[in-house]
């Protein structure tokens, strides 16, 4: 900045001459001053030092406008089911200036119609200076035309044609931003059947849509016959009229004619409706349909074929079946039924019967005969099956008195009276006849008898029976209470048992038995009995085996030690009495005896670790052991002492004295 120089002047000299700003020294030439004011101070100075200051004020301003670059044109496409466009991104404009920007401004205004806007940028710096640029927006029709097509279109050929023309297609319904053009394909002519009309809807942008439309030319027109037409009629059932041959045409092309038969069931099978229907059908399938009725009759009754039977006379379990007879007739099957009428006579078996034979044919007409048959009955009934009239059989296997049912020729009023005369007697032991007899009369009283005979051997029927266990000390037991026969008049004996036990007629008394090493109660011993019974009872040898098992487990073994009776004196001199030294009352017990025997010094003469127990069974008779004195093996008179221990019985040991004299 060209500051220029101020003008000085000193009464002497000026030494120097500087320019501050801020207070500092500055090159005025090469200062760069800021935009806006700055205050320059001229400071002059003399040879002396004296100064003196002057103030300039440098004012900077900016009249260079700023520089803008737009962004690049844009071309969009409206937004969907609109005629304009929104949020349109414009871009940022490139801007530039000496000082600095202040704004940057357009002028766009949302939303964008169709077609080109121009949108004006605007930039200013800090010193008001402007510039501008221009972007140019162009908003497109990029979507395809809204459109339906008319609905599908259904006509009739005109008369006389096999097509249709002026056909009425409808109108469009178009939806778009802009105008458009609207065509289609439709021929003037449209022929028979479907025909595609394709509709083309093309906007001002350029934008084509098209769709189909069905248009569909029908033939109403029904074909027609060509012959006279058959009229309703009435016929005899074989009389009934074939049927006629009919054609046809059609405007538009070929007619063909079919034939249906329909037969309509009347009150019998020659009595019926005939519908006959011709329809003819053109090739679009239109009908054109004629119905003739015939109506069928049957007057004309059936005809025997055969010689019809003659009247007889018969016994009434020989009656004749109906013969077969045939019958004719002229327009349906015959059938021939017979009914019998019965007259009753003096009984059931004596009647007369008349038969008639009826000939039906289909309709029910029909033509009847009666043939008459007189009925006698003259046999007595029999049985279905026959009567053995002798028997041999054994009294165990008697047979059943037979259910003899009895038949007869003529009626099922029968009469039997049966009888049996049975020459069994319970007091003499010899074979025996059983007689039946049947008498059977019928409803005429023809009357019979039949007999049968049974000659019975009389044997034996033997029935064994386990009788309950039973302790001997419970009483005696009355074996005739194992007894099924009524009769117990027969005797009874002892077959197999001990004999101890007393049998009396038919009591038993198992009383008198006693406990003995085999006989030990709760030690699983018993006796079995056999006995066995004879009598007579209906009509055979009823024997009747009884077994019984007797058990002593009801008794009490005097066990205690009250019960032990120890020997006192021994004399061994073989006279049967007193020859042994004997544990005795408990010999049933089951105890194991330990014996010592000792003499009056202590010293040990006999020792046993299984004594034998019970009267003149001990073991020891006196014998002397080797370190005894004594002569002939014998121990010397005198006392002796014992102690016996019974092993398992739960008693104390027994001591005491015995005396011996050995001679």
């Amino acid at each position: 900045v060209a500051l220029g120089t101020p003008t000085t002047a000193d009464n002497c000299s000026v030494d120097s001459v500087v320019a501050q700003v801020n207070g500092a020294d500055i090159d005025p030439v090469t200062f760069e001053f800021p935009l806006g004011d700055t205050t320059v101070t001229w400071i002059v100075t003399d040879g002396s030092g004296n100064i003196a200051q002057c103030t300039q004020t440098v004012t900077i301003i900016d009249d260079e406008d700023p520089t803008i670059t737009c962004p690049a044109d844009i071309t969009v496409n409206a937004d969907a089911g609109l005629c304009s466009a929104s949020n349109v991104d414009l871009g940022t404009p490139v801007t530039n200036d000496n000082c600095g920007v202040a704004t940057v401004l357009n002028n766009a205004l949302e939303p964008f119609a169709l077609g080109q806007t121009t949108v004006t940028w605007t930039v200013t710096d800090e010193s008001g200076n402007t510039a501008t640029c221009e972007q140019i927006i162009t908003v497109v029709d990029g979507e395809l035309p809204e459109i339906i097509c008319p609905p599908a279109v259904t006509v009739n050929v005109d008369p006389g044609t096999c097509e249709a023309t002026n056909v009425d297609l409808g109108d469009m319904d178009v939806q778009d931003c802009t105008d458009v053009i609207i065509t289609n394909d439709a021929p003037s002519t449209f022929p028979l059947g479907d025909t595609t009309v394709t509709w083309t809807v093309t906007d001002l942008a350029g934008n084509a849509e098209t769709c189909e439309q069905l248009v569909t030319v029908e033939d109403n027109i029904p074909p027609t016959f060509v012959e006279a037409l058959p009229t309703d009629t009435t016929a005899e059932c074989d009389n009934v009229p074939t049927e006629e041959t009919l054609t046809a045409t059609d405007n538009c092309g070929d007619a063909i004619v079919t034939f249906e038969e329909v037969r309509i069931d009347g009150s019998c099978v020659s009595n019926y409706t005939l519908e006959r229907t011709w329809t003819a059908t053109d090739e679009g399938g239109l009908t054109t349909v004629h119905t003739q009725t015939i109506t069928v009759e049957d007057t004309t009754p059936p005809a025997f074929v055969e010689r019809l039977p003659d009247d007889i006379t018969v016994e009434c379990d020989a009656i004749p079946v109906p013969e077969t007879i045939n019958a004719t007739d002229n327009c349906s099957d015959a059938t021939v039924t017979t009914e019998d009428v019965t007259i009753d006579g003096p009984c059931v078996g004596t009647y007369t019967i008349e038969r008639t034979y009826t000939a039906t044919d289909e309709c029910g007409l029909s033509v009847s005969y009666t043939q008459t048959i007189n009925v006698e009955d003259t046999t007595a009934p029999t049985p279905v099956e026959t009567i053995e009239d002798n028997i041999t059989v054994s009294c165990t296997d008697i047979p059943e008195v037979p259910d003899v049912q009895f038949e007869d020729n003529c009626s099922t009023d029968i009469i039997v009276v049966f009888n049996e005369v049975n020459g069994f007697d319970d007091t003499v032991f010899q074979d025996y006849q059983i007689v039946r007899t049947w008498t059977v009369r019928d409803a005429c009283n023809n009357e019979e008898t039949y007999t049968q005979t049974l000659n019975v051997l009389l044997d034996e029927i033997i029935t064994q029976v386990n009788g309950p266990d039973r302790c001997f000390d419970e009483g005696i037991i009355d074996l005739n209470e194992f007894l099924t026969s009524e009769n117990k008049e027969g005797t009874w004996e002892l077959i197999e048992g001990d004999p101890t036990a007393e049998l009396n007629g038919n009591i038993f008394n198992p009383t008198t038995l006693e406990p003995t090493l085999d006989f030990l109660p709760n030690n699983g011993d018993s006796i079995d009995y056999l006995f066995r019974y004879t009598g007579l009872d209906s009509g055979c040898i009823n024997i009747t085996e009884v077994t019984i098992r007797i058990n002593p487990d009801c008794v009490v073994l005097p066990c205690g030690d009250t019960d032990v009776v120890i020997s006192k004196a021994l004399t061994p001199n073989g006279d049967g009495f007193n020859d042994s030294f004997d544990i005795m009352g408990i010999d049933l017990c089951g105890f194991t005896a330990n014996v010592k025997i000792f003499n009056r010094w202590g010293a040990l003469v006999y020792e046993s670790s299984n004594y034998t127990l019970g009267e003149e069974q001990g073991s020891w008779r006196g014998d002397a052991h080797k370190s005894s004195i004594g002569s002939a093996g014998k121990v010397p008179n005198g006392t002796y002492y014992y102690i016996i221990n019974l092993e398992n019985s739960g008693l104390a040991p027994f001591t005491g004295p015995i005396y011996i004299g050995t001679k």
